[in-house]
């Protein structure tokens, strides 16, 4: 495990089909050292089954999953027509499945259990965030120290050629800014880029041609989002984005970030040269065919030949 990245990967898995395919993504790269994933946003502890059970598809028991923060700073959460309510508000996570309920999760909350691992490993972990940014700037506030000695954070994130809030950032602008200003390095892989990443019809078809375990689970998931969101093509926005922990499929252009919080620009990323902007990078100019060509292939890797691979 010696050269290979360490990671934590920070998901809201459970709405959007593109964060269990990350997922799974993320394992059969081969190249990543995870350390644990944690969840967030709405209701972490259904999300958390979802990743554990994905995991255990993926035969990867050993990778712990953390229970995050269900609530934004500020914002209220959205609930979609579709959704159920538990009795306190919080919506039944659309692809959390009774079946998944047996599935293990840490008690360790995911703030605690990222700043453990910036402290064991400083220098070496890169969050890979593909939800919104409440777990991470809770981190920052609650454990400092330990926050910045995280070597990067790398989001699905922002919207920087286009004049709208992005989800992830419009879901907790406050946590956003206090992550981009929290002085860890961040790069976004943003909607600008990531929305090209939409399975075609044969795509579509190589994407859930698989029969193992894992490949059951994330068919019976994209079944359930295609009905729910019809005429609407699944967009791998979180697979880019671990892809893009190693790079290789967009370059990147380095910038001045203001999240504004007030106003018709709140939870926009604007792009300025203020003296207080934050300095981040953000992708662009996607090789969308060579990307697509790499996570279809990476998906059809077989369980098998992803063990001893190093992780």
């Amino acid at each position: 495990m010696g050269n290979m990245k360490k990671i934590i990967i920070d998901t809201d898995i459970g709405d959007d089909i593109d964060d269990a395919y990350a997922l799974v993504t993320a394992v059969r790269m081969r190249c990543f050292d995870l350390l644990g994933v944690t969840t967030v946003y709405r209701n972490s502890f259904q999300r958390a089954k979802i990743a554990s059970a994905l995991l255990g598809g993926l035969g990867r028991t050993d990778v712990g999953v953390y229970v995050g923060n269900d609530y934004p700073y500020r914002e209220h959460f959205c609930v979609e027509p579709f959704e159920n309510c538990l009795p306190d508000g919080r919506p039944v996570i659309p692809h959390y499945s009774s079946t998944f309920e047996r599935a293990p999760v840490c008690i360790k909350p995911a703030a605690e259990f990222i700043a453990d691992q910036a402290e064991r490993y400083p220098g070496e972990i890169t969050i890979v965030a593909i939800g919104p940014l409440t777990n991470i700037a809770d981190t920052a506030r609650k454990y400092p120290e330990a926050y910045l000695k995280l070597a990067e954070i790398v989001c699905m994130g922002g919207s920087f050629v286009r004049d709208k809030a992005e989800w992830n950032i419009r879901c907790d602008p406050e946590a956003a800014s206090a992550v981009v200003q929290s002085g860890v390095p961040i790069r976004f892989v943003g909607v600008d880029v990531t929305s090209y990443t939409y399975l075609g019809d044969e795509e579509l078809k190589r994407a859930t041609a698989g029969t193992d375990s894992a490949s059951e689970m994330l068919k019976a998931m994209i079944a359930k989002w295609m009905d729910t969101h019809p005429g609407r093509r699944p967009t791998m926005h979180d697979a880019l984005t671990v892809a893009e922990v190693n790079g290789g499929f967009c370059d990147y252009v380095e910038c001045g970030l203001i999240i504004p919080l007030e106003g018709p620009y709140r939870a926009f990323t604007c792009r300025c040269d203020r003296k207080d902007a934050a300095k981040v990078s953000y992708a662009v100019n996607l090789d969308r065919a060579a990307f697509m060509e790499f996570f279809l292939k990476t998906l059809e890797m077989k369980t098998t030949e992803i063990q001893g691979g190093g992780q």
